[in-house]
């Protein structure tokens, strides 16, 4: 009996060792699937090279000698610092400075709320980063000089409301491929988009206008690179936008921004939407009933400035505030915002907002009609000539939302305090795939039908397979987590080191076939940026990469050799079919559940309609569920 137990304590230790003490590992962070850290970010200013000396339009910069036989330049400020009158502007030209400005380090954050994604020390609840904040950083081989190699421009994800460019490295990519590598940081969560009369009524420009103050700011960073990117080696006439989630999005954006046209020539769009903000959800009240029939969002621009007002009168009601907004003039109302302090107004959106996790909940991408269309992009995409129609990568991870699961108490359980348990399978599965088929089908197949059935430029599709990862009886992580949101991105830069981690998915016995699919879809990527089309790779070896076609093999899959290889594959997948099965599947315990997911999936946060249809929702049995009791944002 004693022989026995004594057994079992062992096996109990080999299986925690098994499942990573490197559990323990993660940075103040208390879900153990938080991305972390790593890399430069955590060194010392690197010592300048005068080999790197350049010239740009506002003066001289130094970088520094780095990996992979490049230079690395890192934070160049693109942009005048947006405080003050600047607040809730259009970015402007930064001006000159005299001498040679050292880039040997990154610029500050972006203010935001810290999390995994803010690339600084901090705690939950913490406010991170600075207003002047609008800097971009550059990787080029060391022989670019006299060159003109591909650009590669790179928007960080966050959910628009967090993220900063420290947190990749392009040295790998730049060295590796021979392209030129650019990141950028821009303004998010409410300082990056704000819409309201008030803005509009004090703006002297449409720019300024328009509220869409974070997408303005990519779109003067890669005008920036445009006029400056040929001293680093780049050819500004060869420019590709890549971007993961939020970052997707944003490159989506750019595609659709008629402000962007000619800035670029090519586009990747990693586990993006095409979702965009009505205006009236960044503007009305969240209890004002609006055109959409569903009220504005939580943190509104009136409900911000409401809640400004209540900090000067706590004792008076809602009504009589209200009264007080409607009666202000637009410039009494820019006043009072503009001399808030920035951490201040954050305060203002912490308490409608998942700030223990680093995300704000505002509008973002706000259909303007100036910078971005008032209309959905898909329905813009159904015409080539009405957007920047550009050779196009898109795709998704397999299991996209597994990442955000693992961390959810109503899917999992804690074994041992730390340890992800899954208490329904079942359940936990349906709901992974209905999430992350959706987010495909949203991202992926409504786009590529769409661009391709009119005649738009190519689009190419992906699936990130990989969940190469420990499977035990403590901690499951194929499971568990799979192939998640952001994981593709360590293989995008071919950095396992530095920047964005995913630290418990990485081993030993995995690291020759992660090494090795990095290299292909670096290869992937980077023959995109010179030919427009992925093809076999820049060696000419790998499989072939063909585009979206209306039948058979439309979507490349990526994924490990023993798990079946990188291979092209056809996989289709539309939302009107994800409805279908959604009416019967009987995974759902009661008609409430029925209805909420298809509130989730199909409503986007409440910042699109392009796939919310409410007699749909009506005739699934959900008249009894107002759909503003699923709300989240």
């Amino acid at each position: 009996m004693i022989k026995k137990i004594l057994l079992s304590v062992i096996a109990l230790f080999v299986l925690l060792v098994l499942s990573g003490i490197a559990l323990f590992q993660y940075n103040k962070s208390p879900q153990i699937f938080e991305p972390s850290i790593g890399g430069l970010y955590h060194e010392a200013a690197r010592p300048a090279d005068p080999k790197s000396q350049r010239n740009t339009s506002s003066g001289q910069v130094v970088g520094f000698s780095d990996n992979y036989n490049t230079y690395a330049w890192l934070g160049i400020p693109y942009a005048e610092p947006p405080t003050g009158e600047l607040r809730w502007k259009a970015p402007r030209s930064y001006k000159t400075w005299s001498g040679v400005r050292s880039a040997t380090e990154y610029g500050g954050t972006c203010l935001q709320f810290w999390g995994a994604l803010a690339g600084t020390d901090g705690e939950p609840g913490d406010i991170v980063g600075q207003e002047d904040c609008l800097s971009l950083n550059v990787w080029a081989p060391k022989e670019a000089a006299n060159k003109k190699y591909p650009t590669m421009v790179w928007i960080h994800g966050g959910g628009n409301d967090s993220g900063t460019a420290s947190m990749y490295q392009g040295h790998h990519l730049a060295g590796s491929q021979k392209v030129v590598v650019v990141t950028m940081n821009y303004r998010v969560g409410l300082l990056g988009w704000l819409s309201h009369r008030a803005i509009r009524e004090t703006a002297s420009n449409r720019e300024d206008a328009s509220g869409n103050f974070g997408t303005l700011d990519l779109i003067q960073a890669l005008k920036w690179v445009q006029s400056n990117i040929s001293e680093f080696g780049g050819d500004p006439n060869n420019i590709t936008i890549f971007g993961e989630s939020a970052g997707g999005r944003n490159v989506y954006s750019l595609i659709a921004s008629p402000l962007a046209k000619g800035l670029f020539d090519k586009a990747i769009v990693q586990s993006g939407t095409v979702d965009t903000t009505l205006r009236t959800l960044a503007e009305d009240f969240p209890d004002q009933p609006n055109t959409s029939a569903i009220s504005g969002l939580k943190n509104s621009s009136n409900a911000l400035i409401e809640l400004a007002l209540k900090r000067q009168k706590p004792n008076a009601s809602s009504q009589e505030l209200r009264k007080q907004i409607n009666d202000m003039s637009s410039q009494n109302i820019m006043f009072m915002m503009k001399g808030m302090d920035a951490k201040e107004l954050m305060q203002l959106a912490s308490d409608n907002s998942d700030s223990e996790n680093g995300y704000m909940r505002v509008a973002r991408v706000i259909r303007d009609g100036y910078v971005i269309p008032d209309e959905s992009l898909l329905t813009l995409f159904t015409d080539p000539n009405r957007y920047n129609s550009v050779p196009l990568i898109t795709g998704t991870t397999r299991d996209e939302q597994k990442v955000f699961m693992a961390r959810n108490t109503e899917y999992v359980d804690l074994k041992l305090g730390v340890l992800p348990s899954i208490k329904d399978p079942e359940l936990y599965q349906a709901v992974s795939d209905y999430v992350s088929q959706n987010w495909k089908a949203g991202a992926v197949d409504e786009p590529a039908k769409i661009i391709s059935a009119n005649l738009g430029e190519p689009v190419f599709a992906y699936r990130f397979d990989w969940d190469d990862m420990m499977s035990n009886a403590l901690l499951d992580l194929p499971k568990i987590l799979g192939a998640a949101h952001g994981m593709e991105i360590n293989y995008v830069f071919g950095d396992f080191i530095g920047g964005l981690q995913f630290d418990i998915t990485y081993n030993r016995g995995n690291a020759a076939g992660r090494e090795a699919l990095a290299q292909t879809i670096m290869s992937y990527w980077a023959n995109f940026a010179y030919t427009s089309d992925p093809a076999n790779g820049r060696d000419g070896k790998l499989p072939q990469w063909s585009a979206w076609n209306a039948s058979g093999n439309n979507v490349l899959l990526l994924d490990a050799e023993n798990d079946g290889g990188v291979r092209m594959a056809e996989v289709r997948t539309n939302v009107a079919d994800i409805k279908r099965k959604l009416t019967g599947d009987t995974v759902f315990k009661n008609q409430k559940e029925r209805c909420k997911a298809f509130a989730a999936l199909f409503l986007h946060g409440y910042q699109t309609s392009d796939f919310w249809n409410s007699q749909e929702y009506l005739a699934l049995g959900c008249a009894e569920y107002p759909v503003g009791i699923f709300r989240e944002s």
